[in-house]
């Protein structure tokens, strides 16, 4: 194998130094680079090492169809890097020149921190204290600075800083959020569409409240559902005429067949057969109307009686006298009304209620609990305390007129005589659509509290009509429209969360012996007697000129200020200024109506208030109560009145809502209860007139157990004395031990309200157990001759002449007085 040849390299440096060669490095600057190294190191071709190359230069070649997407391509990359270099040079470049020596500043304090802590003790428990500090400094400005000031004045502001917010500055703003021409356009549209519980209008109207409520951003808002026995007309099958057929009634309003228009009362008895026989007035089928008759020897028993709606006694006791009397049926005979320009209507027919609220309000199926869910025990129709056990069917002025002038002789009442028994025959069929198991739905919302957020205020109003209810409902759900949008816009605008909270409900089945209220009461019964504190009512809100308030007497302070700083239009005058030139002295507590208030008052005892222009004469329940009639009779065109009386009811709630002590007055309590001490012997002495039997009753337990609840009032009035001392002498801060001492005093309050509440698991009447508070089963709807809302039992048993059980429970009633003073002042 051949060997390579090498060749030794001269070794007298002549080969270092060709001329091929640079002698020194190379200069590698940018200005240069290239060209030395063209110079110095020249390029050879392949093919001969001995010729000198030309510089070769690479070129791309352009595809002619992408040459103008190419060109786009190039010069968005051109001015993307161009922007990339500008963005580098004018913003981050002087961006990191300015944190650099941050950075370097902060590791050099970090490290000082880190050898601080070390020197201290263990890292990681000092600097978890240090982090508690530093949070609880920053919840103090933010607690401390954040309030708004428009709200708070030096000894004003959150609660949670041991201040208090401006009351007066809340509800001076709250005025200027009413709008009375959306309260008007409301009012027009809600007039517009029948309503009759658990029909589709009244769910239609139930959504509608629902999103205002959502809108208006209440929290919790929900329909609440129940099943509850409903009733409802039916023109095939009923009727009322004369078994001759001279005379038959027209059984519907304004010559319609709809089924708004037709006649019936709700929660009435179906007739299976057709009833007959003679007929008689009984003016009102009141106890005093039968007792006429008897005196005259005419016999109702096995009767048809016509009576009038009113008598100032509702329409339940009416039925349940009737019954008691041997009647067969009730015609109840609706009064004639002048429209405008003095034009009077005979065809109006009222459709009232007829079980029987007195013994127990809500479903009549069952009475004395709820309804919720359906799946609930249901009595049957003749088990249960509150239905009817004859038939009723209301019918016109006109046709009821027609048939009583047909009479002769008898008892001579005001206006027609009773007849003597001997009349025409009347039949009468009643052919309702019963339906025991059928939903009805309230619409519930809340602001909730941020202090004491389990007690809470709850505003009620009436949403279902009998027909269209301008005046019977819609004013009052237009005006609790209206305070839903006021309080959740002083929410928006001052951050403002009120102490206490805050429920709406729209309540359904008002016109069902008003089972929407009660049902709802009855399925939180222990809840509302432990947290509820106030219940405002609004329902026929505005139907007349003349101003009419209920309220429980701890209320009579609030409602008075309230009332001394709603301004009128005219005059500069405020709404005390009118409720005193109405020759009002003082405000009433006579809650007698069948209103959603009957079972706040006497189921849990709830403190409640009802204010409302009244005086109108209206078709309250029938097609009649509409906008245009509304308008006609120049009810409230401006909407002045119900901006008058949502201002005054904004005032009530904002001052409940947030004042420091829930505002109930002790010592107006005290002093109403001595008056109508005097009131129920003044009572009983009446009674005695007329009885063979003289009651000897005994009070002085009663104005002892009174002169206690006074010596605990003025205890508290002491308290809250210093209180508010401490408060002032201390700029507005309040001591947390205050603080507790204070909520323990609002707990003592609501708890007295529900040591009234009476326990016993057998009541007289199912729906009445408020000792204190309450109306008696045979008290007038209105009347101040006697304080009718106060102590019921003891009045009922006075006026059943069972006066041995009317003492038992005055002496009961002293007692339960004295341990609820005494709890109240037991604080903890």
């Amino acid at each position: 194998m051949r060997q390579p040849e090498y060749q030794r390299l001269s070794t007298d440096g002549s080969s270092f130094h060709d001329d091929r060669l640079p002698s020194n490095p190379p200069d590698y600057s940018e200005s240069s680079y290239g060209q030395r190294y063209n110079q110095d190191y020249p390029h050879e071709s392949s093919s001969s090492s001995s010729s000198t190359s030309i510089p070769m230069e690479q070129f791309e070649i352009e595809d002619p169809s992408s040459h103008e997407t190419s060109g786009l391509l190039n010069r968005a990359q051109a001015f993307s890097k161009k922007f990339a270099t500008n963005v580098n040079i004018r913003i981050i470049r002087p961006v990191s020149r300015m944190i650099d020596p941050i950075y370097e500043g902060y590791k050099f304090l970090s490290i000082q921190y880190e050898r601080s802590i070390l020197k201290v003790g263990n890292p990681l428990v000092v600097k978890r204290l240090l982090y508690v500090f530093v949070m609880m400094l920053l919840i103090f400005g933010i607690s401390k600075y954040s309030a708004n000031t428009s709200i708070t004045s030096s000894n004003m502001g959150a609660f949670s800083t041991g201040k208090f917010y401006d009351i007066d500055k809340l509800a001076d703003s709250a005025r200027h959020f009413i709008d009375p021409k959306s309260m008007k356009e409301n009012l027009e549209y809600f007039s517009s569409i029948p309503h009759i519980t658990g029909s589709m209008g009244d769910l239609a109207f139930a959504r509608y409240i629902e999103k205002y409520m959502k809108n208006n951003g209440l929290h919790n808002v929900y329909l609440n559902e129940f099943q509850s026995f409903t009733n409802y007309p039916n023109a095939d099958g009923t009727f009322l005429k004369l078994a001759d057929g001279s005379f038959e009634a027209k059984l519907n309003e304004k010559h319609s067949k709809e089924m708004q228009f037709l006649a019936y009362n709700p929660n009435s008895l179906n007739t299976i057969e057709t009833v007959e026989g003679t007929y008689v007035y009984v003016n009102y089928g009141r106890p005093e109307d039968f007792k006429q008759l008897q005196d005259k020897g005419i016999d109702v028993n096995g009767k048809i009686l016509l009576m009038k709606y009113g008598g100032n006694l509702p329409e339940g006791n009416k039925v349940y006298f009737a019954e008691k009397n041997g009647a067969k049926a009730v015609v109840f005979v609706t009064s004639k009304f002048t429209l405008a320009d003095n034009v009077e209507v005979d065809d109006v027919i009222q459709r009232e209620n007829v079980g029987l609220t007195r013994m127990s309000p809500g479903d009549i199926l069952t009475p004395g609990w709820s309804s919720e869910g359906g799946f609930v025990t249901r009595l049957s129709w003749d088990k249960s305390e509150t239905t009817p056990r004859v038939p009723t069917i209301p019918i016109s002025w006109r046709d009821g007129e027609t048939l009583i002038k047909k009479l002769n002789g008898g008892c001579s009442f005001d206006d027609f005589a009773s007849g003597d028994g001997t009349s025409a025959v009347l039949q009468l069929k009643v052919s309702n659509t019963n339906r025991p198991v059928h939903p009805f739905w309230n619409v519930v919302g809340s602001i909730e509290g941020r202090e004491q957020a389990e007690k809470g205020i709850i505003v009620g109003s009436v949403r279902d009509s009998a027909c269209y209810g301008t005046m019977g409902s819609n004013t009052g759900t237009v005006g609790f429209l209206e305070l839903v949008k006021i309080l959740t816009s002083l929410q928006r605008k001052y951050q403002w969360v009120p102490s206490r909270s805050i429920y709406f409900v729209s309540f359904d089945a008002t016109e069902y012996n008003l089972a929407g209220a009660t049902e709802w009461i009855e399925n939180r019964k222990e809840s509302l007697r432990k947290e509820g504190f106030l219940y405002i009512d609004m329902s026929d809100l505005v139907s007349g000129n003349e101003l009419q308030i209920k309220a429980h007497p701890f209320l009579r302070e609030s409602l008075q200020r309230a009332l001394s700083k709603v301004n009128l239009e005219e005059g500069g005058k405020t709404l005390q200024n009118l409720f005193s030139e109405e020759q009002k002295q003082s405000i009433g507590n006579d809650f007698l109506e069948e209103k959603n208030y009957v079972p706040f008052i006497n189921l849990v005892n709830i403190p409640s208030v009802e204010v409302k222009f009244k005086g109108k004469k209206y078709p309250e329940g029938s097609c009649y109560d509409t906008f245009e009639n509304f308008e006609n009779w120049d009810i409230d065109k401006s909407m002045a009145k119900h901006t008058q009386l949502v201002e005054l009811l904004s005032r009530v709630i904002i001052d409940f809502a947030e004042s420091p002590f829930i505002p109930y007055n002790f010592m107006q309590l005290s002093k109403s209860l001595s008056d109508d001490v005097q009131d129920l012997q003044r009572f009983g002495d009446f009674l005695s007139k007329d009885s063979n039997v003289k009651p000897n009753l005994h009070y002085n337990n009663l104005l002892r157990a009174v002169d206690t609840l006074k010596r605990a009032s003025l205890k508290f009035t002491s308290w809250h004395t210093d209180w508010k001392s401490v408060i002032a002498a201390s700029r507005g801060s309040e001591p947390p031990i205050l603080a507790m001492e204070r909520w323990a005093w609002n707990d003592n309050m609501v708890r007295f309200n529900e040591e009234f509440v009476g326990r016993d698991p057998q009541p007289k009447r199912s729906g009445y157990v408020n000792e204190l508070f309450g109306v008696p089963f045979m008290a007038p709807e209105s009347g101040r001759d006697f304080q009718w809302n106060t102590f019921p039992n003891i009045r009922s048993e006075m006026m059943d002449q069972n006066f041995s059980r009317a003492q038992d429970h005055i002496n009961r009633l002293a007692q339960i007085i004295e341990q609820a003073a005494e709890d109240f002042l037991r604080l903890g």
